[in-house]
């Protein structure tokens, strides 16, 4: 309304025009006075009403059409559809009459003025670049508007995809109507440059060292069929891998398995490499990673479990043994560990405070509990606080089953070689017999005293330990036999195989075998032995040899023995594994008719099992049965002959923990199968990692969190409610050190916001604070990749907002995609324009001053 609206502060002064009719009116001369004073006030007001440019609005035909177009150079515009606008551009200033005017304003994150208002028949747009990196509607439709004559028809011709990342446009929209201002947006068409873009890379923000996750990846891709295209993964800027996958028109999601060995934090990068004509709009994207040390695992057991402990190890996890009656009786002492294995307490060795500890343990503070071995065969704990925790109940147990005797028939090179050492034959060491010897005793003590065993230790010739008989009869004696043999002499096997031939056959056991243990090193031709391999497999007894050591002599005599009767061979170079070979063989032999008589029944799909085929596990004779509680998944059950099935392994949640069973004895001879399998160590680590507490050690559980925006915040989980006062973190990394106080947001929740850090790595320090004394309670290392890009948002792949511009044209009047002549034709539409009030206000100041002096003059007689 007004141009200067500072000078309005004149009006202060109009009562001094008024004081000579005041002065008048005084002197009794009222009427005369009064009026001298109103005409000079109403000069005066006229007056400086026409010096603050006093003005009002009018309707008025529009002399012409302006239109300013708006054009899109973000980032989301590819280089095609580029220069599709400026074909638009020049098409509706073809249309525009040469007294109209067109302007153009590119735009991004900000507008830029690329070409003022003007003869569209002379534009020529200026080459400005906006700041590309955003896209901002709303700020383009702003600088428009600023930009029109009064008198004009306002129009703005919006090229753009519509995918504002800064803004609102929608806000615009009521002060274009105010001003007339008619939008007419023009949706981008589809590109033909073949981009691809990263859109998403993400892992847990911390994993276990040693323990498998995936990385989660999207990429977009805009070509018209399926491209192959590199992907890396860099950890640090280092690469890690690469491998070439499979892109499909749209939205591609990846899932890349991985494992990191090494504690501490990283910043993980997934980069995409793109062959022409593809081009990679955003080719790498970052996220931080936390690797925590390897979890501890506490192992209950009266008699540490060897095999859990190799198959815990393979993985590196932490493994503290502790026996059954020295567990702590308070649940916050379990809190080091991340799951708790037990595997053969009875119900006399864990009292009913540590089984109460154990279940604070699972149920409230999310740990893990795992029941293997000789503990579930104990039905004293029916009924009991660990049959509550765990998936099964307790049941009587069958006694072991019974099963016929077998026979098996030693055979052990005790030659002059036999006397050195099996990986480096230069050294006389005695290596080669001594574990020739131990791997005979423990196969004999795996035997009962109802098997038949015979043993033949022979060089050129055989001499015989024990011809085959009970094994009861005289077991002592031949590992006493078998503990005297040194080496010496040469090496024949014929006559000691023939001899055990004969006897298996005297003795009509129907479960037989023959082991013969050697370095191979026979002095008699491959020949001389056909009749004898076809006598063995004529008469059904396999013969298992096992070579020792790395020569190759005789090789083929020892394979060929073992494949024609039925036998298998093994060439044994880690010497270290010949009595569990040993072992194995012979439970081969005990257990080739019970085989028949168990199966495995896969359940419902387990992560436990992930990558496992249930149809390759081996089979178990000896297990404990249990009946599984209702919500208990059973993702392995074992069944005998035609009797029910029973859990083999079960798991369920249990308040915020897990717990599970599997239902074998790891250290029994009959889970040997299980223990020699080549994926035990994995079932093991999976099966522990699906149980175990996902929380850090201690009572605290720190998370660390990224805002989109960069900013880093600390939270602090306690596992129950008690208050710590004067609880905080000291945050070190590239140049700095900083302690901030963790405020209490929740129950049992804490929170630091630290704000965007730089790229680097740190470390976290939660702690107590009273006085000058600190307690360190946890550390977690972190990594920040600094501030976000603020290109982020823009540099991915996305359809055309439509219905934003739908919106915008319907709000103002405009039309969606219209054609260049209905942009720029006149419609002869009424402006409203402002006009100045001053021709009118200083004559009639002029007119009011003229009035005053006649007042003055005629009536006062001034």
């Amino acid at each position: 309304m007004f141009d200067r609206p500072v000078l309005l502060w004149l009006l202060v002064a109009a009562p001094l025009m008024a004081a000579p009719g005041l002065v008048a009116m005084r002197n009794g001369r009222i009427a005369a006075g009064l009026g001298a004073s109103a005409l000079r006030v109403l000069s005066f007001v006229a007056l400086v009403l026409a010096l603050a440019g006093f003005g009002f609005k009018a309707k008025t035909p529009a002399q012409r059409v302006e239109v300013i177009a708006l054009v899109d150079r973000s980032r989301s515009i590819a280089p095609d559809q580029a220069v599709w606008m400026r074909r638009e551009v020049r098409d509706v200033a073809a249309a525009l009459s040469p007294k109209d005017r067109l302007a153009v304003v590119v735009f991004g994150r900000n507008p830029r003025l690329a070409a003022p208002l003007g003869d569209p028949r002379l534009l020529s747009p200026a080459d400005v670049e906006p700041d590309r990196g955003a896209t901002d509607i709303a700020a383009a439709l702003s600088a428009a508007s600023s930009l029109f004559s009064p008198d004009a028809e306002k129009r703005i011709l919006l090229l753009s995809d519509g995918d504002q990342t800064v803004g609102d446009a929608m806000k615009e929209v009521p002060a274009m109507l105010e001003e007339g201002v008619r939008v007419y947006p023009i949706v981008t068409p589809p590109t033909s440059t073949e981009r691809i873009a990263l859109t998403s890379f993400e892992g847990p923000s911390a994993v276990w060292a040693d323990q498998r996750f995936a990385f989660r990846l999207s990429i977009e891709s805009e070509a018209p069929g399926p491209v192959e295209v590199g992907l890396e993964l860099q950890r640090d800027t280092k690469p890690l891998g690469r491998q070439t996958v499979r892109l499909h028109p749209g939205l591609n999601r990846f899932s890349l398995p991985y494992r990191m060995d090494t504690p501490g934090a990283y910043l993980m990068s997934a980069r995409l490499q793109a062959p022409a004509p593809l081009v990679a709009l955003n080719s790498a994207i970052e996220t931080p990673l936390t690797v925590k040390p390897q979890p501890a695992v506490l192992l209950v057991a009266t008699a540490p479990s060897q095999s859990i402990m190799r198959a815990l190890s393979v993985r590196r996890y932490k493994v503290v043994i502790t026996s059954p009656r020295s567990l702590p009786v308070r649940a916050r002492d379990y809190l080091p560990y991340q799951a708790v294995i037990i595997s053969d307490a009875s119900a006399a060795t864990l009292s009913a405070p540590v089984q109460a500890a154990l279940a604070r343990y699972v149920g409230d503070f999310g740990g893990g509990l795992i029941a293997t071995g000789e503990t579930l065969r104990d039905d004293r704990f029916a009924g009991s606080t660990l049959e509550k925790i765990l998936p099964t109940k307790f049941k009587p147990q069958p006694p072991p089953p019974t099963r016929e005797p077998i026979a098996v028939y030693l055979l052990i090179d005790r030659s002059n070689s036999m006397s050195y050492d099996s990986r480096y034959p230069a050294v006389r060491d005695h290596q080669r017999i001594r574990y020739a010897k131990a791997a005979a005793i423990a196969l004999l003590r795996q035997l009962d005293d109802t098997d038949y065993a015979g043993v033949i230790a022979f060089d050129s010739q055989p001499y015989v330990l024990s011809h085959l008989q009970p094994l009861g009869t005289d077991r002592k004696e031949l590992e006493n036999r078998i503990e005297r043999l040194e080496p010496g002499g040469g090496t024949d096997f014929k006559e000691a195989l023939e001899i055990a031939e004969r006897e298996i056959i005297a003795s009509g056991i129907p479960v037989h075998m023959v082991i013969l243990l050697t370095d191979g090193d026979t002095n008699r031709p491959y020949h001389d032995h056909d009749q004898l391999i076809r006598d063995y497999a004529r008469k059904h007894i396999p013969v298992s040899t096992i070579r020792i050591g790395p020569d190759l002599a005789n090789l083929r005599l020892l394979q060929d023995f073992a494949h024609d009767t039925g036998g298998t061979f093994y060439r044994v170079q880690d010497i270290e594994k010949l009595p569990l070979l040993m072992v194995g063989l012979t439970r081969e032999a005990m257990n080739r008719r019970d085989r028949l008589r168990t199966r495995l029944l896969p359940g419902a799909p387990s992560a436990i099992l992930n990558g496992i085929d249930p149809a390759k596990i081996p089979p178990i004779d000896y297990y404990a049965l249990a009946t599984p509680k209702d919500g208990a998944q059973v993702p392995l059950s074992v069944a005998r002959g035609k009797t029910p099935s029973t859990p083999l392994l079960a798991a369920w949640q249990y308040g915020l923990g897990r717990s599970a069973i599997l239902a074998i004895d790891p250290d029994s001879l009959a889970s040997l199968s299980w223990i020699r399998w080549d994926r035990y160590a994995e079932f093991w680590s999976q099966l522990v990692a699906w149980t175990m507490r996902q929380g850090d050690p201690g009572p605290f559980t720190v998370k660390v969190r990224t805002s989109p925006e960069g900013g880093i915040a600390l939270e602090a989980e306690k596992v129950d409610n008690s208050p710590t006062p004067s609880l905080s973190a000291r945050v070190s990394g590239p140049g700095r050190v900083m302690d901030v106080a963790m405020t209490q947001v929740g129950a049992s929740v804490y929170r630091a916001d630290l704000g965007p850090l730089p790229r680097g790595t740190y470390t976290a320090t939660l702690m107590t604070k009273v006085g000058d004394i600190e307690s360190v309670l946890l550390q977690r290392k972190f990594a920040s990749a600094g501030a976000v890009s603020p290109d982020a948002a823009e540099l991915r792949i996305r359809p055309p907002d439509v219905d934003l511009m739908r919106r915008i044209a319907s709000a103002t009047g405009g039309v969606l995609n219209a054609a260049p002549a209905t942009i720029a034709t006149a419609t002869g539409a009424m402006v409203t324009v402002r006009k100045s009030a001053e021709p009118y206000l200083l004559p009639l100041a002029i007119f009011f001053f003229l009035g005053e002096v006649f007042v003055r003059r005629r009536l006062l007689g001034d």
